[in-house]
């Protein structure tokens, strides 16, 4: 008697994926990375990502649920929190829908300004990895050639 073997393929798991541009909350101090680079004035006006902590990569990150792998993807944003508290850093706001709205933070910045109590540092890759810029606090500052559109992580120092 032959027995047959039945391969029946598991299911995958349900990727469930939501956006995000705000890992601060109205009362922290905050870096804030600027899809446009500065204006005239020397501060920014653009869709910007805030956080106040290390961001192993600019894409976002993966986790588990019970329902299966959730994807958090970070993107640009504007009208919240940074950019309308006292003492601003050279007045920078979050503002303006387009362009940039919307759009992945990996390899899309163009500057930064921190108004965190500590400074913050821009790589290349991901995992505070290859060349970087240091973000001190209360500067607005366009990101280097190197970085420009080639942001990867951050680190919160």
């Amino acid at each position: 008697m032959a027995l047959a073997a039945v391969i029946i393929p598991a299911s995958p798991a349900n990727a469930y994926t939501t956006y995000t541009d705000d890992q601060c909350s109205s009362s922290t101090r905050c870096l804030a990375i600027f899809f446009n680079s500065l204006q005239n004035s020397g501060v920014f006006r653009s869709p910007c990502f805030i956080t106040n902590k290390t961001e192993d990569s600019h894409l976002g990150y993966d986790y588990l649920t019970s329902s299966g792998m959730q994807q958090v993807r970070y993107q640009f944003n504007y009208g919240y929190g940074f950019g309308f508290e006292e003492p601003l850093p050279n007045s920078s706001k979050c503002e303006g829908a387009d362009p940039g709205s919307g759009w992945s933070v990996k390899n899309n910045a163009a500057g930064a300004s921190n108004g965190d109590t500590r400074s913050h540092r821009i790589f290349y890759y991901s995992n505070q990895q290859g060349t970087y810029q240091t973000i001190e606090v209360g500067n607005n500052e366009n990101l280097i050639s190197a970085l420009k559109n080639e942001n990867a992580s951050s680190a919160r120092l």
